[in-house]
């Protein structure tokens, strides 16, 4: 999410906040003087009465400082935005302009800029479990302010298939509050995300508030296409490669793999799929034949000795490709392998035949989204 970014709060914001959120996810339950001057000495004893003073001294008066405005709160627009897709609706505020908007998503933004607002839907194939719903969202809120100069999650409250997070962050220099939640119909997953400058916060978490409220959702036109929509990049080891994978995915980084070797992962919610990258430094060069022989025990080791190789083949740009399973597990994977100078990528894309039909087109996605970042040797 671009614009400017927020993060920060000034202390007399935050109980207000926090019991907004808590209020919050009660109501989606129920809804779809001057400055001084200096004298010299002896000036304060001059018999001129000290209101004249400033006038023969040649300094102008002192006058009053304005006080600093009061933001006025939201007003809404009496007619409620639909996604193009039909499947939310909701209250915005009223003179916010529409900066974004496709089937999934819509952004509105405040004319001075001081404050947006984000919806967004996608599909998680089926429902998830609360507990997995919770790994969502924990991902969708790294993901969503990974690009922050610093962070701080001030509150979160979280209930079943919903939640609310309150959150401040500094970027570039401002200081922002943020309210995001989160609400799970079925396969669907409601986003929305609240952003202002601390100076108008007060004044417009309640107008945030009222729009939450008026979340109408229409499950019946969330769309197959819609499964995990929504992508981060992801950089490999020594910027080898780049991918786009899942927000909602959770990411965990420069992990110790087998024999040495460094383990990137990033596993969907369910944990029935995920990503992983494994980059082992084999010490010298190899010939095709040879990186076979090292990359196929490190995934055995990694993943399950009962592996099975259904098919092997080289690609165009020099990776190979190997399909395999383990039919214990009901698992299914395609892993591609290659040599760059001494050190070995292996890179894998696995789900379970449970969940095959969820997860095919999604890994097929992030498959298609491989892109080397600098020729490789």
């Amino acid at each position: 999410m671009k614009n400017k970014q927020h993060f920060g709060l000034a202390g007399r914001y935050i109980s207000r906040g926090l019991h907004l959120a808590a209020l919050g996810l009660l109501l989606l339950a129920g809804c779809s003087g001057g400055p001084r001057v200096k004298m010299a000495p002896g000036y304060e004893k001059t018999p001129t009465r000290a209101q004249a003073q400033s006038n023969l001294m040649g300094t102008p008066e002192a006058t009053a400082i304005p006080p600093t405005p009061t933001p006025e709160p939201l007003a809404l627009d009496d007619t409620p935005y639909s996604l193009p897709s039909q499947a939310l609706s909701i209250s915005v505020p009223l003179g916010w302009k529409m900066s974004a908007e496709a089937d999934d998503y819509v952004r509105f933004e405040a004319p001075d800029q001081s404050a947006w607002l984000e919806a967004a839907l996608e599909s998680s194939g089926y429902q998830l479990e609360q507990v997995e719903f919770e790994n969502y969202m924990t991902a969708m809120m790294n993901a969503l302010y990974d690009g922050a100069d610093s962070y701080q999650l001030l509150d979160k409250q979280i209930a079943e298939g919903q939640a609310v997070y309150i959150s401040s962050y500094q970027k570039n220099g401002f200081t922002w509050f943020a309210q995001d939640v989160f609400v799970q119909r079925s396969e669907a997953i409601y986003a929305f995300s609240f952003q202002a400058l601390s100076k108008v916060w007060d004044a417009y978490q309640p107008g945030f508030q009222t729009i939450t409220e008026s979340l109408e959702t229409r499950t019946g036109y969330v769309k197959e296409d819609m499964i995990y929509r929504f992508m981060r990049a992801y950089l490999a080891p020594n910027n080898q490669f780049s991918l786009t994978v899942p927000m909602g995915w959770t990411f965990a980084l420069g992990q110790e793999g087998p024999q040495g070797a460094i383990l990137d992962t990033m596993v969907s919610p369910d944990g029935e799929a995920a990503v992983e990258v494994m980059v082992y430094d084999a010490a010298e060069e190899l010939l095709n034949t040879d990186i076979g022989q090292i990359s196929i025990p490190l995934m055995k080791a990694q993943d399950g000795e009962d592996m099975r190789i259904r098919a092997n083949d080289v690609l165009n740009d020099g990776r190979i490709r190997v399909d395999w399973q383990i039919d214990k597990e009901s698992l299914y994977a395609f892993s591609f392998f290659w040599q760059d100078n001494t050190t070995v990528y292996i890179f894998t894309l696995k789900y379970t035949d449970e969940h095959s039909g969820t997860y095919e087109e999604t890994l097929r996605k992030v498959g298609d989204s491989f892109a080397f970042v600098v020729p490789k040797n």
